[in-house]
C-alpha cells in the first residue's frame, strides 16, 4: 500500500481553508494510506483555528487520514513552509496543495491507482486541474501517457507551458525529492517556475493523466496577487534568482524550448521594471545582464527567430508587448516561435 503525504501551507486563507480541508477529508479510502501536514506560516487570521476544529471533529469520528500540524517560528513564506513539512513527511509520494484550492473527491485514489497500474513506477504523476474562474482545464493532457524523460520530453512540456509549472497537483516520489535536493528556494516568490523546471529536469519517468483532480482558485488576496512596492521588488529579485539558477542548470540537451522558457520569465520582469520606475537600479542592471545573456546564448545556439522574440524586451520593440493582441496570445506566439526555431536553425 502506498502512503501519500498531502502538504498544505496556511497563511491568511480563512475564506478558503474549510473547503480545502473538507476536500482532503473526502480522499479517505482503504486502498491508500494518507497523511496530511498543515503548516501554519504564522497566519494573522483564524485560518489555522478553522482547520484545527475540522481536524478535531474528524478525529472524533476515528477517520483514517492522519493529520499533523506544524507552526513556523516566524512568517517565512510558502517555500519554507513546504520544506518544513517535507522534513517530517513519511509518505512514498508528496502531494502539495495550496490552501485556497481544493481536491476533487477521490483524487488521491485515482492517481495512486494509475501509478500502481503503470509498467514502470513513475517519479512524478501529473493530472489536470480546473480553473475556478472559467471552469477550463489548465494543462493540455489529451490522453494518459507514461513518458520516458531521458530525452527531456517531460521537461519540454513544462518549458512550453503545456503542463502547468506549479508545485501543486503532482505526486512526487519522496526518494526522488531527497536524491536531487528538490527543496524550494527560501525567500522567493514565483518559486514554481524554478522548482518545476528542476523536478522535470531530474525525473526519469512521468505519468500524465487527463482527468482533472484539482481546482485552482484565483484568490485576490494571495501573495502572487498582492501589489505593493515590496512585492514588486521581491518579484524582480526572485525572477532574477530563478533565471540565474536555470542558466546554471541547463537541460542535458539545449533546445529552443529552454530559451523560450527563460524568455517567459524575463519578459514579465522587463514589463514590471518599465511600469515601476521607482525600483532600484541594481535590479534593473541585473535584469539587463540576464536579457543580454539570453539574447547572446540564443544567437550562439543558432536560433534567430527566438532572438527576434527576445527583442520585444528591448525598446522600441518592447511596446509590441503592450498590444492587446500580443498579450492575449502571448503563450501561443511563444510556442509557435519555439516550434519554428526547431526548423530554422543555423
Amino acid at each position: 500500500m502506498y502512503k501519500i503525504s498531502i502538504i498544505i501551507p496556511i497563511y491568511n486563507v480563512r475564506d478558503y481553508i474549510g473547503r480545502c480541508v473538507e476536500s482532503v477529508l473526502l480522499q479517505e479510502c482503504s486502498e491508500v494510506a494518507i497523511e496530511c501536514i498543515l503548516i501554519d506560516d504564522c497566519s494573522p487570521d483564524d485560518s489555522m483555528e478553522i482547520a484545527t476544529k475540522m481536524i478535531d471533529d474528524y478525529r472524533s469520528r476515528e477517520g483514517m487520514i492522519q493529520f499533523e500540524t506544524l507552526r513556523l517560528s516566524e512568517n517565512s513564506g510558502h517555500c519554507a513552509a513546504r520544506n518544513a513539512a517535507v522534513r517530517i513527511a513519511t509518505g512514498d509520494y508528496y502531494l502539495f496543495v495550496d490552501a485556497d484550492d481544493y481536491l476533487e473527491p477521490d483524487a488521491v485514489r485515482y492517481m495512486v491507482e494509475e501509478l500502481d497500474a503503470a509498467v514502470v513506477q513513475p517519479d512524478v504523476v501529473v493530472a489536470n486541474a480546473i480553473s475556478c474562474r472559467d471552469n477550463r482545464p489548465m494543462s493540455i493532457i489529451p490522453k494518459k501517457r507514461l513518458i520516458d524523460n531521458s530525452d527531456g520530453e517531460g521537461l519540454s512540456l513544462i518549458m512550453n507551458l503545456i503542463l502547468l509549472h506549479t508545485s501543486w497537483n503532482k505526486l512526487v516520489k519522496a526518494n526522488v525529492f531527497a536524491e536531487y535536493g528538490l527543496y524550494f528556494a527560501d525567500g522567493i516568490i514565483n518559486e514554481d517556475w524554478l522548482w518545476s523546471y528542476m523536478l522535470f529536469r531530474h525525473a526519469k519517468t512521468i505519468l500524465l493523466l487527463p482527468r482533472a483532480t484539482y481546482y485552482y482558485e484565483n484568490n485576490p488576496q494571495s501573495i502572487s496577487n498582492t501589489r505593493t512596492y515590496d512585492k514588486f521588488l521581491k518579484f524582480i529579485r526572485s525572477r532574477n534568482y530563478i533565471c540565474n539558477q536555470i542558466f546554471s542548470n541547463p537541460p542535458h540537451v539545449i533546445t529552443p524550448d529552454y530559451y523560450g522558457y527563460l524568455f517567459c520569465i524575463l519578459h514579465r520582469m522587463v514589463n514590471t521594471l518599465e511600469n515601476h520606475k521607482e525600483l532600484p537600479d541594481a535590479e534593473r542592471m541585473e535584469t539587463r545582464l540576464l536579457r543580454r545573456r539570453l539574447m547572446c546564448s540564443s544567437w550562439k545556439s543558432g536560433y534567430p527567430l527566438l532572438c527576434c522574440l527576445i527583442l520585444t524586451t528591448y525598446k522600441p520593440f518592447y511596446y509590441v508587448i503592450k498590444l492587446k493582441a500580443f498579450r492575449h496570445h502571448f503563450y501561443n506566439i511563444k510556442r509557435k516561435v519555439v516550434t519554428a526555431s526547431r526548423k530554422i536553425h543555423f
